[in-house]
């Protein structure tokens, strides 16, 4: 398929059939992932899959906030952790928060990678932190981000995408 056919096929999924994914297609998933940008390639991130059992003692940790409900079925997890961005002096004089920017760059590659791969997968924000690190040994110094579901969903049809329209959200030369 061509890159806005997959666009169209990646959706936030809320229906996962259970079905376990395998860990070389996971690991697959994650080793593109991290084959996205960054500034000064310095690869803000860490990625740590959540599978089996582990992914059984994540599935409550996500649904804390009372949101997340379909994650019971939900077979793996991918934490995505921002570590050290380490820059070239003097790029970051306009304070960007370049390892921000690049953990949203990977996450986004993650949910590509894995919809090309026949996955579905759902970017979560609400979620305990500190359990999640303790359940996965992520070091108390490092943040995780967002976490995202992987599975496959019960329909392999995407629901039709709702959009502003194009001229709300683009221009040329000047904004408008």
């Amino acid at each position: 398929m061509n890159f806005k056919e997959l666009a169209l096929k990646r959706e936030s999924c809320r229906d996962y059939d259970g079905r376990p994914v395998a860990h070389e297609l996971l690991a697959d998933i994650m080793e593109t992932a991290c084959l996205s940008p960054s500034a000064c390639n310095s690869q803000p991130w860490k990625l740590v899959a959540a599978e089996g059992e582990k992914a059984t003692e994540i599935r409550p940790l996500v649904q804390e906030c009372g949101r997340n409900k379909f994650a019971v079925n939900v077979p793996a997890f991918v934490a995505i952790c921002e570590t050290e961005a380490r820059l070239m002096p003097g790029v970051n004089e306009n304070n960007q928060h370049f390892a921000q920017m690049d953990v949203g760059m990977v996450t986004m590659m993650l949910t590509l990678a894995a919809a090309d791969r026949g996955l579905s997968t759902c970017i979560l924000g609400c979620f305990n932190e500190e359990a999640i690190k303790d359940v996965l040994s992520i070091p108390e110094n490092v943040s995780v981000r967002l976490v995202v579901a992987v599975g496959y969903g019960k329909t392999d049809e995407p629901r039709k995408k709702v959009r502003k329209e194009a001229d709300a959200v683009r221009s040329f030369n000047r904004w408008q």
